[in-house]
């Protein structure tokens, strides 16, 4: 039974009389202990999808249809309503710039501490406790001294393992990780992506990946889903989808990757932009950009089966052959 089931997830920001969709049924599932890459250009869906099954989205200002289940236990009513308090549900959120999302008037320990005093209704002494032990279960050297510092006395990648640590802190089954590796460097990003593949197998914890990096995904992710202008467009596992893409964007996204092979050439590109949130396309919402295009295109885009495994949403798939990338 998956841990997470989606189904239908629509996102719209705005009021009745004026409002924009940014997600147009998305549908996921993520089995226990799995490791699942949602990748796509800025502005495809990624974040909106983390933060709507987070419940960070701003009640006043969007609407969420569609239904989630984690653990058995439904995120939201049929209103899109939050079910319960959030910190009841065994899932938490990594973001992508630790210095925001950590508090710069309080020490480390503090934050951690009260972390597990609301979550899991520690006492001082224990939250203390079990707070050393998850700096030093993160990779931190010296939790004790630590735990006195502000977040700007730390490097990048020690708050990223704060933040990681504090995400532990509320015991999830569900990780959301919203490209935590993009603030650091390349030998920090391999620390961290390891830390995180580690505590996954460790603690049997479910990873929800978000990232633009395909490297990222190749290197850590079990199954990938590819967004598109909040939509799913293709979806697999990890090495069948690098390997023989079956989707004109994914396709174009492996392609824009530097390799040896390429030093000195111009990269390749994939032309336009991602469409505004709003903007409505006839048929297949990556036509205008797709040098594959052709009438037939026009018509609504379903994701079609491309294999047992695979799913794309290219009316083309079975007649196009891209080139992958080994696994």
């Amino acid at each position: 039974m998956p841990l997470l089931t989606v189904e239908g997830l629509q996102v719209h920001f705005g009021h009745d009389d004026s409002h924009v969709q940014a997600l147009y049924d998305v549908d996921l599932t993520i089995e226990p202990g799995e490791i699942v890459g949602l990748v796509g250009e800025s502005g495809s869906g990624k974040t909106v999808t983390s933060l709507a099954l987070m419940g960070l989205l701003d009640p006043r200002s969007s609407r969420i249809q569609g239904k989630a289940i984690l653990d058995g236990k439904p995120l939201w009513n049929d209103d899109g309503e939050r079910k319960g308090a959030r910190k009841d549900l065994p899932m938490a959120m990594v973001f992508q710039e630790p210095m925001t999302a950590l508090d710069p008037v309080f020490t480390v320990g503090y934050q951690l501490i009260e972390t597990l005093r609301v979550r899991r209704g520690m006492s001082k002494s224990q939250a203390r406790t079990e707070s050393l032990s998850l700096l030093d279960s993160v990779g931190i050297s010296d939790p004790k001294a630590r735990m006195k510092a502000y977040p700007h006395e730390l490097s990048g990648g020690m708050r990223q393992r704060v933040m990681i640590a504090i995400a532990l802190a509320c015991d999830p089954k569900l990780l959301i990780a919203d490209e935590p590796t993009t603030a650091v460097d390349v030998t920090i990003q391999a620390q961290l992506l390891d830390l995180i593949k580690g505590l996954a197998k460790e603690r049997g914890m479910a990873v929800l990946f978000v990232t633009h990096d395909l490297g990222v995904v190749a290197e850590t992710c079990d199954r990938m889903i590819t967004m598109y202008a909040g939509r799913i467009v293709e979806r697999g596992p990890v090495g069948e989808v690098l390997g023989d893409p079956g989707h004109p964007y994914t396709a174009g996204l492996l392609a824009a990757l530097p390799s040896p092979e390429s030093r000195g050439d111009r990269l390749a590109t994939i032309p336009g932009r991602v469409p505004a949130p709003g903007t409505i396309v006839e048929g297949c919402v990556f036509r205008p950009r797709c040098p594959f295009a052709q009438d037939e295109c026009t018509k609504p885009q379903e994701l079609l089966p491309l294999s047992p495994t695979r799913e794309v949403r290219c009316i083309r798939s079975r007649e196009l052959d891209f080139e992958g990338v080994a696994s």
